[in-house]
């Protein structure tokens, strides 16, 4: 029958490599079951020992029904807590060296004038801008910008891969016959809701025969008058009363 002893292992520097490991797995332990106990949407940082509290990150839920978030971190004496009123996250690759300059996310405001979400991309290399997305809130219900742009206010290209849409942009066709020959003809577009203070219109006829004096059939000219907000209107004249699409478009500022 072996005794206890055979059970152990030979040698002084064994055993502290097992009691190691023994000790890990039960620091493991703690923290599974400490992080299982946790609240849902609260981040509590423990320490080695899997039990002692360094740090909490969770949603505010105050007498005024919260909101925004608070951190927590055992200070001495005591734990002070606190909102995330402004401040930066920085990102990067574990790998060292990998980016030169790291991407980030900062909020900023001086709680009256302005808040500014900022988000700024990361760089290989340190002599290159970076990009930069600000968001920005005014004071007493002003409209809040959008800023894209390249750090230090240089260029900063947009790719969009879909359809670009704005409430400042309005386009589409308009069908005009001709009352007579070489006799200017409008048509009206109403119903447009654009925002801006001055509007600007363009036109132009799909015709393979723009400006033709030769062709008995040219078009001669389209344009677009009394441009607002809610329509305009569209001007044609050809050499004949045929049928003719006109595009429109219509840009607010």
């Amino acid at each position: 029958m072996p005794r206890q002893l055979d059970q152990l292992p030979a040698d002084t520097t064994s055993m502290a490599r097992r009691l190691a490991a023994l000790e890990r797995e039960v620091r493991e332990m703690r923290a599974a079951r400490r992080m299982t106990a946790a609240s849902v949407g609260t981040l509590r940082v423990y320490a080695d020992d899997g039990t002692t509290l360094l740090a909490e990150l969770g949603p505010e839920a105050g007498a005024d029904g919260g909101g925004g978030l608070w951190t927590r971190g055992l200070q001495d004496p005591i734990n002070m807590s606190a909102y995330l009123s402004s401040g930066e996250l920085q990102f990067r690759p574990v790998e060292n060296g990998q980016v030169a300059v790291p991407a980030g996310i900062t909020y900023d405001s001086d709680a009256f004038q302005y808040t500014d979400l900022i988000l700024t991309s990361g760089n290989v290399a340190s002599t290159a801008h970076r990009a930069v997305v600000t968001l920005e809130s005014t004071f007493e219900g002003g409209n809040p910008y959008v800023y894209v742009q390249g750090e230090n206010s240089t260029q900063c290209n947009v790719d969009i891969l879909g359809v670009l849409t704005s409430a400042n942009l309005a386009w589409g066709s308009v069908t005009i016959t001709p009352s007579a020959a070489n006799t200017p003809t409008s048509a009206t577009v109403s119903g447009l809701s654009l925002k801006g203070s001055t509007f600007i219109g363009f036109s132009g006829a799909q015709t393979a025969a723009p400006g033709s004096t030769t062709l008995t059939n040219g078009v001669t000219g389209t344009s677009a008058t009394s441009v607002t907000s809610s329509g305009l209107t569209v001007w044609l004249t050809r050499q004949n009363t045929s049928a003719t699409t006109v595009n429109w478009l219509v840009i607010g500022i």
